[in-house]
């Protein structure tokens, strides 16, 4: 009887298995059919193809990518950040200064932007208004590598010409695991 009881069991088991393996795919949604994900997911991805292309070297590309992202969706605002490093590395410091200044203006409290914004100002000479975008980085409790901006603001502090500031930057961003050799390659 429990060898009949078994049989009947794993016979069960056996036809609901063959039911579910041949359900129709006309049953699942959007199969056959394009899936259209929303604007920003859009914009997403053609900023981060146009960080690859920074990373590479190729600017222009990486322009046409953000200029899609842009299009995309207008209010994404790292895409903005994103132009505002590729034009501070092709030198167009207004052209990047307004593209930092319109990813604040739709993301405030993103702390890549302040991040990335407070490079610039360092990049450019202006010390202290970078050291206050990157202690606001530093200072939002949300943001996933913190290590960077401590580490460009140890950089921006000792190019400013204040040691006791760097070396506080650095014993925090060293809390993180910064290295040496992140301290002596250029901003991030």
């Amino acid at each position: 009887m429990v060898s009949s009881v078994s049989r009947m069991l794993l016979g069960l088991a056996l036809g609901l298995g063959l039911v579910a393996c041949t359900t129709s795919s006309a049953n699942l949604p959007n199969e056959g059919k394009p899936v259209v994900s929303d604007p920003q997911s859009r914009a997403r991805v053609h900023t981060e193809l146009a960080a690859l292309y920074y990373q590479q070297g190729s600017m222009k590309t990486a322009l046409d990518e953000l200029a899609n992202a842009i299009r995309i969706d207008p209010q994404y605002a790292p895409a903005y950040s994103m132009q505002g490093l590729v034009y501070m590395q092709l030198g167009e410091q207004s052209q990047a200064n307004s593209n930092f200044q319109k990813a604040i203006a739709l993301a405030p409290n993103d702390p890549d932007i302040r991040n990335n914004y407070g490079l610039f100002l360092c990049e450019t000479r202006q010390y202290q208004q970078g050291i206050a975008q990157l202690d606001l980085a530093i200072a939002n409790p949300l943001y996933n590598t913190p290590v960077r901006a401590l580490v460009n603001a140890s950089r921006c502090a000792r190019d400013m010409g204040d040691a006791t500031l760097a070396n506080r930057y650095r014993q925090q961003a060293e809390r993180y695991g910064a290295t040496a050799n992140d301290f002596s390659s250029k901003l991030q």
